[in-house]
């Protein structure tokens, strides 16, 4: 009994050390070394968030289904952070970084009048995106030409730790306000 406990232990010790269990560990939710661009193209660093509460999620711009819906929430958490005077941000990130180019989120964020100061949309290289979305918990895989994801939008602390997330449709939205 005495060795699998041991071996159990040692082997939660090498995941959380690895960063397969970084989220629960509390482990920065951010990735410092990624290689990040806005809608207008020009390099943005996540630390540049830190100081500020963020809500970020993950999508893919040709989804007209999850992401849509992901999106919609996020501007229901917006109204609700206005109508409590709570300062946030709110970040999407693209799934396909041969996808999600800047412009194509440029003219995402004109058609969806998200011109607020406090959204962004990024676009990062390949190892960026997988890795982010590894640390936020977003599943996405590829079925034939489609991209498919997981719905999964996280608070993230002013420090960057993840603190709550929403999976699903009919999960109250107005549990990811700090």
């Amino acid at each position: 009994m005495g060795t699998r406990s041991n071996r159990l232990r040692w082997i939660i010790t090498a995941l959380v050390a690895s960063g397969w269990m970084g989220a629960a560990a509390g482990q920065d939710a951010y990735h410092p070394a990624g290689h990040w661009l806005d809608d207008q193209g020009r390099a943005y660093a996540l630390e540049s968030l830190y100081g500020t509460p963020s809500v970020i999620t993950m999508a893919y711009g040709a989804c007209r289904r999850v992401c849509s819906a992901s999106l919609r929430m996020m501007e229901q958490l917006q109204a609700l952070a206005d109508a409590r005077h709570v300062a946030m941000n709110f970040v999407v990130v693209g799934i396909e970084p041969h996808e999600d180019r800047p412009k194509d989120w440029a003219e995402f964020r004109l058609e969806r009048k998200l011109n607020r100061p406090n959204w962004y949309f990024l676009t990062g290289d390949e190892a960026s995106t997988r890795q982010l979305a590894h640390r936020l918990g977003v599943h996405y895989w590829h079925y034939g030409e489609h991209t498919m994801h997981d719905l999964r939008i996280v608070l993230l602390s002013p420090e960057a730790h993840l603190l709550k997330h929403v999976d699903a449709f009919d999960e109250s939205i107005e549990t990811l306000l700090p």
